[in-house]
C-alpha cells in the first residue's frame, strides 16, 4: 500500500483471503480494487459474504473522494445517510432524495436539499424542503438558502406546497406573508 503497488497487492490479498477471513484483509482488497478503478470486482466481492468493515472502508473511500466505490460500500450496509451524501457528490440528485427518504434524518434532508437548490433541481429541492419545514429550527436556514440565490418564486412555491401539511410549522406562514409583501 505504501508503494501504491495495488496491482501486485491484489493477488496476495486474494490468496490471503482464501485461507483467512479477516476484516483488514478484505478491507484492503476493496481499497486496492478502488484504487485501480475496478468497481466490478468490488461489486462481486460485496455480493458474496464479506467480513470487511464496510462502514470504515466506505468512509475512507469517501475521504479520498472515490465516491463510486464509497457508494457500493454504503449501499451494502444500508447506511442511507452516508449514501445520500455520496450520491450528492455523484450529482445523482434523484437517487439522493430517494435515499434521504430512507434515512429520514433532518441533517440529510438539509444537505440534499441544499445541493438540489444549488444545482437548480427545484422539484427535488421541494421534496426535501417539505420534510424540513415541519421543523421550526430549520425554517430560517431554508429561507436563507433560497433567498441567497434569489429564488423567491421557488421558495413561495415550496411554502404553498407546505400549506397543506398538517405538521407544517406556524413560522412558515409568517415567512410566506413576508415573501408576498
Amino acid at each position: 500500500e505504501q508503494a501504491e503497488k495495488y496491482e501486485e497487492l491484489i493477488p496476495y490479498l486474494s490468496m490471503a483471503r482464501s485461507s483467512l477471513k479477516e476484516p483488514k484483509i478484505e478491507g484492503a482488497l476493496i481499497l486496492s480494487y478502488a484504487k485501480l478503478g475496478k468497481l466490478h470486482e468490488i461489486e462481486n466481492l460485496l455480493t458474496g459474504s464479506t467480513v470487511a468493515d464496510l462502514e470504515s472502508v466506505g468512509n475512507k473511500l469517501f475521504e479520498e473522494k472515490d465516491y463510486k466505490a464509497a457508494k457500493l460500500c454504503f449501499s451494502a450496509v444500508s447506511n442511507y445517510s452516508r449514501l445520500a451524501t455520496t450520491l450528492v457528490y455523484l450529482n445523482d440528485y434523484q437517487a439522493a432524495v430517494d435515499t434521504a427518504r430512507k434515512a429520514s434524518n433532518v441533517r440529510v434532508w438539509r444537505e440534499v436539499g441544499d445541493a438540489c437548490v444549488d444545482n437548480k433541481e427545484f422539484r427535488l429541492a421541494q421534496i426535501c424542503g417539505l420534510n424540513l419545514i415541519v421543523h421550526a429550527e430549520e425554517l430560517e436556514e431554508l429561507v436563507e438558502k433560497y433567498e441567497s440565490h434569489g429564488y423567491f418564486e421557488e421558495l413561495i412555491s415550496l411554502f404553498e406546497a407546505g400549506l397543506g401539511l398538517e405538521r407544517a410549522h406556524m413560522g412558515m406562514f409568517t415567512e410566506l406573508a413576508i415573501l408576498y409583501t
